[in-house]
């Protein structure tokens, strides 16, 4: 579980912050290139800001899906796992102490 977590957040981060990145290092370094006209008022430092969003939102979707695929189901076999050893052990723990209590005398106080 630890595995599939790590290996997709260590691309999706990278993805993310890189392409962000790319964006601040562009705006530093070529306002010229930026501030060039797309269509419109639409400039080429605008539209990679919006690109933005998308990336970000693309990045929450694989986020999502990678989840859904490899991590949840790894999850609900573990978690299912668990409550049928805590069923297990309270089932032993109640036939324990119905072992006890059965021929059990009055004792002295």
């Amino acid at each position: 579980m630890r595995s599939a977590y790590r290996t997709f957040g260590t691309a999706a981060t990278l993805a993310s912050v890189g392409g962000f990145l790319v964006y601040v290092l562009l705006s530093s370094f070529a306002a010229g290139m930026m501030n060039q006209p797309l269509v419109g008022h639409l400039t080429i430092g605008l539209a990679l800001g919006l690109c933005q969003f998308l990336l970000m939102g693309g990045t929450i979707w694989l986020y999502v899906r990678h989840m859904r695929r490899r991590v949840d189901p790894v999850t609900h076999r573990l978690r299912a796992r668990l409550h049928e050893n805590e069923a297990q052990a309270k089932a032993q723990a109640q036939a324990q102490q119905t072992r006890n209590h059965t021929g059990r005398q009055w004792g002295a106080w």
